[in-house]
């Protein structure tokens, strides 16, 4: 039966090369480069990609690139395999970010149907000199091109991380016949979200020649899958034993798993590192021979004695082997500290011992002093005390560039972003990347090489984010340096100049953006400091944008920010990040240094904004970093807290303590007090005008995806209306609407569209139904204080039939970029529709395609319905589309079915109409009271293709249409809607006290 089931796998491991080979998927090279060997024919490499598991077969397909959901793993195929079979997903997957099939399907509609898919097909009828199909790269690329920078990312990944140095490794003493205890070593890992990293790490501790060991694995209370995958290796492996924890510091955890080791000796294995196979038997002999407490191995500049250590050596456990009786009298890891805990616990070892150092590798890494590789690095790659800020200081650096610093996280995704959006004019972005898997290694190295002002730095050692940072900071070419962290989303908009005026003035060392989370509140606005408390505090976090857009730019104690600017020659006089700071308050330790050497203030930039993908920092790390920070016994400035917030509209009422801990369930688990400031509203509405704070609800997603939702652009022009008369007005998409800094608001204004929104205790509660209303029901109206609809016949019928007044309230238009001077009429296209397709094939753009007319269309997800050169654009700027109004022959309008029937007159009507454009909608009832000809009705595709025709004879001429377009802006702008808002807001809270 085994024999049976052998024969049939190799059988499926033959086809599977076979498959490969046909689909033209297998770059011999590329492969060869990656398991440095090379091969006699692609059949030979594929079957080695497929025997390999973490090999990709060619340089434009990469398994980390098609998705989170790794279906191919719970299937035990290879993930090639896995694409290539997936025939109804496969078109929309992109199997490598420089490589987009519906470039391929617009140039070859052919492409759709090839058995294996737009890349197969494309490979087949392209050559080396044909541009890659992507919209990252800012400009054309060769795929000859990117094949070569891919084999000679491979080539150096190898080179760097991979390769085994088997000619440095001395001759090691022979094991004893018996020892002490069995099992011999205990293997103590820590872990913690990083599901991906278990198998290769604890496959090299099973692949050890020396095999009398214990893992304890301590799981920090994981969200991910890491827990899972350790117990189902150990399912297999009763070697294997897994602890599960709640989240608890690193040092705590390390702890917890000693409590169960039981052999002589203890070694360290951290996710992540690979041990070469002789690692444990060799340190286990030098260490039985010796009789040292604890033998510490490597080369280069790891730490190996009590003096290398107090010198400021990096320390790396997962080197060294240690006796568990010496831990044990020294008290095991001390988990008051935030880090450096291993630090820590080698220097109380080695008070009275000194350990035996062993100049032997034993991790699976290159031995930075041999020769040829130091020639390269100098010092600067393994850690920040070792960065040459001499020569750093020494390098000329242009006045006309600004240097991104980013270290790469554990997401290939995150660090392509950044790739694509950095601008290519006076930017440069130097990717650094530690000990970085061959996917995320080789894709950073190889689109850098290619991307005019972007370099990739390697770091085969593990060194921590601020490490890292420095490494490019002594790199960096331009006056300005930009330092981001890996959680720091590319902005939407360009930040970098904006940052580097702001510290090119020689006042200002460090400048920061506003930090927002992914729900649009904001995160942090720099730092505070408290006189009472050491510990800082995030400046207005909880508080929605628009009231740091009110303080402005301002001076804070210290930045708070995964993305800061600063004068390069600031940054080396300062020698970058300081070690102790990991990654967490790193940014803060920098600003508050500053300050004290007379470099300048910290400020923030409101206009500048980025989004972090996590909180500011999780409660262990920054426990840890709030204690060295404290220790560094810097001074902040006063704090001006309550003094800004007073521009906010906000008053300080008092200042309490909050408690971060690690554990809120145990009392002893290590926390900290952070100053937190209580604030109310200052009250307006007895001003002269009356002021009020306003929330705004919308059904738009935050960050870009909602960006180009109509419901944002009305929103956005609502709110400066709003403003212009005094109010203070925050826009809340809907992932922000719970936010808590509600509470401080006056009136809560729901634009209505696709979501259902709970009105807020305390507040006037206005809701203004702008679109769907089959979606509205009675329960929901009779929950608000005031209710409007953009429809007068329905408000007028739902009045009578629920019981509860809804007033009507049309919707209007931005008279700044909608009117008629916008261009000379009957200059633009004959017939426009500016709308994305809504996923239907909507009526009025289906009508006109039907009867033959020259329709120029603008908007988005239209591909499913019309020819690609049937679109003109994939949308105009809002502020752009009354250009495109004011000139049109006719422009189209349609509605959705329910907002046709209850007459809801959409926007777009109001926008054409205040540009004096001729209109056709589908029929609702009202148009010639409000629009007064402007804007007729089409009841089939025969009236359509009859009012299309010029000379228009249908509608009013031109000195006609302009005087109507001068009373729909008089009467329907935003500007006379935020007037009666105001005036029933004032009038309905007064009446309320």
């Amino acid at each position: 039966m085994r024999g049976e089931r052998r024969r049939q796998a190799q059988v499926r491991y033959d086809d599977a090369a076979e498959v490969l080979v046909d689909a033209g998927l297998v770059d011999v090279d590329y492969v060869a480069a990656q398991l440095g060997t090379t091969f006699a024919s692609a059949q030979e490499a594929a079957r080695a990609v497929v025997d390999a598991g973490d090999v990709s077969p060619h340089p434009l397909f990469e398994a980390q690139w098609i998705g989170r959901r790794r279906s191919w793993q719970r299937l035990g195929q290879h993930p090639a395999l896995w694409y290539l079979s997936e025939r109804r997903r496969r078109n929309r997957i992109a199997p490598h970010p420089l490589f987009d099939p519906r470039i391929v399907f617009a140039a070859y509609p052919e492409a759709r149907h090839h058995p294996y898919g737009a890349l197969s097909y494309w490979l087949s009828v392209t050559g080396p000199g044909a541009a890659l199909p992507t919209r990252i790269l800012p400009k054309k690329v060769s795929w000859g091109t990117y094949r070569a920078a891919a084999i000679g990312a491979a080539v150096e990944w190898r080179e760097e991380v991979v390769r085994e140095r088997p000619e440095l490794v001395g001759p090691a003493p022979a094991l004893p016949a018996t020892l002490g205890t069995s099992p011999a070593v205990t293997v103590v890992m820590a872990t913690q979200d990083e599901g991906p990293l278990v198998h290769e790490t604890v496959a090299s501790l099973q692949g050890q020649t020396f095999t009398d060991w214990h893992l304890v694995a301590v799981d920090r209370g994981s969200l991910d899958d890491t827990a899972a995958v350790l117990q189902g290796m150990a399912a297999f492996d009763d070697r294997i034993t897994l602890v599960r924890e709640s989240r608890c510091g690193h040092a705590r955890a390390l702890n917890v798993a000693l409590e169960h080791s039981t052999a002589e000796h203890v070694a360290f294995l951290p996710l992540g590192r690979e041990w070469l196979p002789g690692m444990l038997g060799e340190m286990l002999a030098h260490a039985h021979e010796s009789g040292a407490s604890a033998v510490l191995a490597g080369v280069g500049s790891v730490g190996r004695s009590r003096v290398e250590l107090l010198a400021g050596r990096p320390v790396d456990l997962a080197t060294a082997l240690v006796r568990r009786a010496a831990i044990k009298d020294v008290g095991g890891f001390d988990e008051t500290l935030g880090g450096s805990v291993e630090r820590d616990l080698l220097l109380r070892l080695t008070r009275d011992h000194e350990p035996l150092a062993i100049d032997v590798p034993v991790l699976k890494r290159p031995d930075p002093a041999a020769p040829g590789f130091g020639d390269d690095w100098d010092s600067v790659v393994l850690e920040s005390q070792l960065v040459d800020w001499d020569a750093a200081a020494a390098r000329r650096h242009s006045e006309d560039l600004v240097s991104h610093v980013l270290p790469l996280g554990t997401e290939p995704r995150r660090t392509v972003e950044w790739l694509g959006s950095v601008p290519r004019e006076g930017s440069e972005l130097i990717l650094v990347g530690v000990r970085l898997r061959r996917a995320h290694h080789v894709l950073a190295a190889s689109i850098a090489a290619v991307i005019s002002g972007a370099r990739f730095v390697s770091v085969p050692a593990s060194v921590s984010t601020s490490a890292a940072t420095n490494i490019g900071i002594a790199r960096a070419a331009g006056a300005t340096v930009v330092l981001v962290r890996p959680e720091a989303m590319p902005p939407r908009q360009p930040i970098a100049e904006r940052l580097a005026d702001v510290v090119r003035g020689g006042e200002v060392a460090v400048a920061q953006p506003l930090v927002v989370d992914l729900d649009g509140v904001i995160l942090s606005a720099g730092a505070r400091f408290a006189t009472a408390n050491p510990q800082p505090d995030l400046f207005l976090a909880g508080l929605p944008t628009s009231d740091a857009v009110r303080i402005g730019p301002c001076e804070v104690a210290a930045p708070a920010s995964p993305l800061v600017a600063l004068r390069t020659d600031t940054a080396v006089a300062l020698r970058g990040l300081r070690g102790r700071f990991h990654s967490v308050l790193a940014e803060t330790d920098l600003g508050l240094r500053a300050r004290q050497a007379g470099r300048g203030r910290s400020v923030v930039v409101p206009d500048a904004v980025i989004t972090s993908r996590t909180a500011y920092a999780a409660a262990d790390a920054l426990i840890g970093a709030m204690t060295s920070l404290r220790a560094s016994a810097l001074t902040p400035p006063p704090d001006r807290a309550a003094e800004l917030l007073v521009g906010a509209g906000l008053e300080v009422t008092d200042q309490r303590n909050r408690r971060v801990t690690v554990d809120p369930e145990d009392r002893s688990a290590p926390s900290a007090l952070v100053p937190e400031l209580v604030v109310r509203a200052i009250e307006g509405i007895h001003e002269s005008p009356p002021r009020l704070r306003w929330a705004v609800d919308i059904a738009a997603p935050a960050a870009q995806r909602g960006d180009r939702w109509g419901d944002t652009y009305f929103a956005r022009s609502l709110a400066e209306a709003l403003e212009r008369r005094g109010q203070h007005v925050a826009i809340d998409r809907r992932d922000a609407r719970d936010r808590d800094s509600r509470d401080l608001d006056d009136v809560l204004l729901v634009l209505r569209g696709l979501d259902r929104v709970t009105p807020r205790p305390g507040l006037l509660n206005v809701e203004w139904i702008i679109s769907h209303p089959d979606m509205i029901t009675p329960d929901e109206v009779a929950a608000f204080d005031l209710v409007y609809a953009a429809s007068t016949s329905w408000s007028e019928r739902v009045s009578r039939e629920w019981g509860t007044p809804v007033e009507p309230l049309l919707q209007c238009t931005d008279t700044r970029w909608f009117h008629p001077d916008r261009a000379e009429p009957d200059t633009g296209p004959a017939l426009l529709f500016v709308g994305n397709s809504r996923g239907v094939y909507r009526y009025a753009v289906r009508s006109a395609f039907a009867v033959g007319a020259d329709l120029t269309l603008h908007g988005n997800d239209w591909t499913e319905f019309v020819e690609r050169d049937q679109i003109a654009s994939g949308g105009v700027a809002n502020q752009e589309v009354g250009v495109l109004y004011a000139s049109a022959g006719v422009v189209l309008n349609d509605h959705h079915l329910d907002m046709r029937r209850d007459s809801f007159a959409s926007n777009r009507l109001f926008d054409a109409a205040a540009c004096g454009a001729r209109i056709l909608s589908d029929r609702i009832d009202g148009l010639e009271e409000t629009f007064s000809g402007l804007a007729l009705p089409f009841d089939n595709e025969h009236e359509l293709a009859r009012l299309v025709q010029p000379p228009y004879d249908a509608f009013p001429d031109n000195e006609a249409r302009r005087r109507i377009a001068m009373r729909i802006m008089a009467e329907h702008s935003f500007d006379k809607r935020a007037e009666t808002l105001i005036d029933d807001a004032v009038r309905h809270l007064l009446d309320r006290r």
